[in-house]
């Protein structure tokens, strides 16, 4: 929490987050109501993506945009599984349902089209059906901004030099390309068991041709098994 209040941000893309209002669980399964209150951002959307079971309840968990610009919903996509509870075992992973969140901000009198994905999960993240599925998915709703400017991020699930990925890049810039070793926060992954990780980039930035990047980083910071990344843009 101190680390996004220090980015003082205008918006924030996250994955994986907590959606339930019980006060009486654990701050972890509050995550989305917390984010909410620490940041003070007055404008919240959250994409519901599936339910985990933690002591004999379930939880929502999902994507979600914080900003300080109205938001009004698209979309919300489930690639090609459904809303519905995770089988929470490693053999289940590629199964778990995730999601395209569709969002425009208000940007001053500007629309801003923001995409935040959580793509397939694998035991690799090279090209499969499924991801190839995904990525026209992803164009698809790209498509329908028209000319309005785009600004899709998240955990995509796979590494760049795919099928999946070009695809995007066909209509996207690709803001972090050939840039990064790793996108994940190594010192939290178990390396014995998934060496890959020191040398993956999953996470990623894509941003339409009309839009200025002023700068971008990726932060080495220990918030997360994911590295943060941090962009400014100017809009057209």
């Amino acid at each position: 929490m101190a680390f996004l209040q220090e980015q003082a941000a205008d918006i924030y893309l996250f994955q994986e987050v907590f959606g339930d209002l019980d006060p009486t669980l654990e701050k972890r399964y509050r995550s989305r109501q917390l984010l909410t209150e620490t940041l003070g951002l007055k404008h919240q959307h959250f994409a519901p993506t599936f339910l985990e079971e933690v002591d004999g309840r379930e939880i929502v968990q999902g994507n979600f945009v914080l900003s300080r610009f109205p938001l009004q919903e698209v979309s919300i996509i489930h690639y090609d599984v459904p809303f519905q509870k995770r089988e929470n075992v490693r053999p289940q992973f590629p199964f778990t349902p995730r999601t395209l969140h569709h969002v425009i901000a208000d940007v001053e009198g500007k629309p801003l089209h923001l995409l935040n994905t959580q793509g397939i999960w694998g035991e690799d993240g090279f090209d499969t059906p499924r991801r190839i599925e995904m990525a026209k998915t992803i164009v698809r709703e790209v498509e329908k901004a028209g000319s309005d400017p785009v600004f899709l991020a998240g955990d995509f699930n796979v590494v760049p030099n795919t099928k999946t990925i070009s695809r995007i890049e066909e209509k996207l810039v690709n803001v972090f390309k050939d840039e990064l070793k790793t996108s994940f926060n190594v010192p939290r992954k178990d390396l014995v068991r998934d060496p890959g990780f020191a040398t993956a980039v999953v996470d990623m930035v894509f941003v339409s041709k009309n839009i200025r990047v002023l700068s971008h980083n990726c932060l080495d910071v220990d918030v997360s098994d994911h590295l943060p990344f941090i962009v400014e843009i100017e809009l057209p």
